[in-house]
């Protein structure tokens, strides 16, 4: 082409461009993206003068927007963790802020003087509008459950709320009625017979696993999901009972398939666009209408276990509690809806608590130094160190090291949100508002990496490493214990009667948050607890375990929000059974 050809054709684009620009439409366009430009440059000055604005009690400002009414929604769902660290900090700390979600306004509360004053708040004991959500997209209970749910508004603690349903009578008090069935069957004496089901169920599987002999290497392709489904099995054996999985051998399956897939239930997406999430759901909830039919024609009172909680058909007291609560008593709950209420008791006794256990042996066996440690401490209280299974499980969860390796495990990978609003009346959380019926959240993740509390070793161990030791406190050294050294002599002596490192969790009320706070702590934080212990003592007795990838360990940040982090890829390793468990 010559250079005249080459002048002309340009000549031409520049005219047909200018021809656009002059056109009305575009001319709307320029206009609509500076009014969207003053708006969005007006909603920052206006939240840097609300940031400033010390007098009084005050709502959080909103965090400005581009698009109004999509708000905040293409930058949360595109990468949750990163926007919810840039919403909830200003100039270097922890903040509560308003956000926008298609119209609708959250208040993420994450400073940590709010995060205490909310999780005691007894108006805020209750999130019962995040359950009846949860419910429905997560575990598919139809509205005939749901409405149960919807007409009590009276909390969950003995006494009413204030300004409550006076017309709703004690038997529908369904939220009241479940936090008890709960904090009964979960902590004190209740706990006890379901920990010692799960203990002797998973020191069985773990017996039979035959493809790992004694002092004879062999490999697993995924530790998470081998280990992973072992437990799960174990666990859902002690509260579910054995016919279940006697019926139904495949569920343990189809609940880690589910937790795969329950991102995407999370985010809404309809049955039309992806359907396999809701038929891994539906198949679940089949198996467990199936398994009423046999249960109601096989109990019988006399097969209840000695302690009174356990039987072969049910499982335990908590879950024939439920069916007659939910389903004989008030019938406030039919199969299809029972179905969904045993789903979501399923996935949440199961997936965090078996989700740490296995992150925090992940962590150990990586580490020979930790586990030499561990073990030593394990010979230290038991003669020989393999009779902590059968010794009180108290004394297991006394040890410093191991309830330091816990500690750690929870606050580097528990990324869950707790809510809570109160339907009657506003509430005062000293500097910040939440206004009636407002939605309150609270990140464990923000929480659980706020820089100016937590402890680093002046940073030697970043909040983004793994490091027990942060839980440990010396009492030769001023610098140790899980907050700053600034902060620890303000809260605490720093002493110990043995003058030997101890676990410490003292100073981290609204910091260490993996369960939520309050009233409406989860109920299920005792049973969790002993799971990881008994779990990570016995692989640390039973198996030696070797990395054969340390690199394939990433944690799927698609979950984030939704409990403890789970391994985004297999991590293979090689195992052998230790011939002589009673040796460091």
């Amino acid at each position: 082409m010559s250079n005249a050809a080459f002048h002309v054709l340009a000549m031409r684009h520049v005219r047909y461009a200018l021809s656009i620009t002059a056109s009305p439409f575009s001319n709307m366009i320029v206009v609509l993206g500076a009014v969207v430009a003053l708006n969005y440059m007006l909603a920052w000055i206006r939240y840097h003068f609300a940031r400033r604005d010390r007098h009084g009690t005050q709502v959080p400002p909103k965090y400005p927007t581009l698009v109004p009414f999509l708000g905040d929604a293409i930058s949360s769902a595109w990468d949750l963790e990163s926007f919810l660290y840039r919403a909830t900090h200003y100039h270097g700390k922890l903040t509560s802020t308003r956000i926008s979600l298609l119209g609708s306004n959250m208040y993420i509360m994450q400073d940590r003087e709010t995060v205490e004053k909310m999780m005691k708040h007894p108006s805020l004991a209750s999130p019962m509008s995040i359950i009846i959500v949860t419910l429905r997209f997560l575990f598919g209970m139809p509205e005939t459950g749901l409405k149960v749910y919807k007409a009590d508004d009276s909390g969950p603690l003995a006494k009413p709320l204030p300004g409550s349903n006076p017309d709703l009578g004690p038997e529908n008090r369904i939220d009241y009625l479940l936090h008890q069935s709960f904090n009964q069957a979960f902590s004190g004496p209740g706990l006890r017979p379901t920990t010692q089901r799960f203990n002797k169920a998973l020191l069985a599987k773990v017996k039979m696993m035959n493809q790992i002999e004694d002092n004879c290497w062999g490999s697993i392709d995924d530790f998470f999901e081998v280990f992973g489904k072992i437990t799960i099995g174990a666990l859902s054996q002690a509260i579910y009972g054995p016919l279940l999985l006697q019926l139904h051998p495949d569920i343990i399956d189809d609940l880690w398939d589910y937790d795969d897939v329950l991102p995407w239930l999370a985010r809404g997406i309809p049955r039309l666009l992806m359907p396999g999430p809701y038929r891994t759901r539906d198949k679940i909830r089949r198996k467990l209408r199936n398994w009423y039919v046999h249960a109601r024609q096989g109990f019988q009172e006399s097969n209840i276990d000695a302690d009174g909680d356990g039987d072969p058909v049910w499982g335990s007291r908590l879950v024939r509690n439920l069916q007659q609560v939910l389903h004989v008593e008030r019938r406030s709950h039919d199969d299809e809806a029972m179905s969904s209420h045993d789903l979501a008791l399923l996935w949440a006794s199961n997936f965090n608590a078996v989700s740490a256990a296995t992150i925090a042996a992940y962590h150990i066996f990586r580490d020979p130094s930790l586990l030499a440690s561990l073990r030593a401490e394990l010979a230290a209280h038991f003669d020989p160190p393999s009779a902590f299974i059968t010794a009180d499980p108290k004394t297991l969860l006394k040890l410093p090291l191991l309830s330091a390796v816990y500690a750690e495990t929870l606050r580097l990978h528990v990324k869950v949100f707790f809510m809570a609003s109160s339907p009657h009346n506003n509430v005062n959380l000293g500097r910040w508002k939440l206004p009636k019926g407002a939605t309150g959240v609270v990140s464990s993740g923000i929480s659980h990496m706020d820089d100016t509390y937590w402890n680093d070793a002046g940073g030697q161990h970043p909040l983004s490493e793994f490091w027990p030791g942060r839980f440990l406190v010396d009492p030769a050294n001023s610098l140790s214990g899980p907050a700053r050294p600034a902060i620890t002599r303000s809260t605490s002596s720093n002493s110990s009667n043995s003058g030997k490192p101890h676990f410490s969790m003292e100073g981290l009320d609204g910091v260490w948050i993996p369960y939520g706070g309050g009233p409406s702590i989860c109920p299920g934080r005792f049973l969790a607890k002993n799971v990881v212990f008994f779990f990570c003592a016995l692989l640390i007795t039973e198996f030696d375990i070797e990395l054969l990838d340390d690199k394939s360990f990433q944690l799927d940040p698609w979950r984030y929000g939704l409990g403890t982090a789970r391994a985004k890829y297999p991590v293979p390793v090689r195992i052998r059974r230790r011939a002589d468990k009673n040796t460091i």
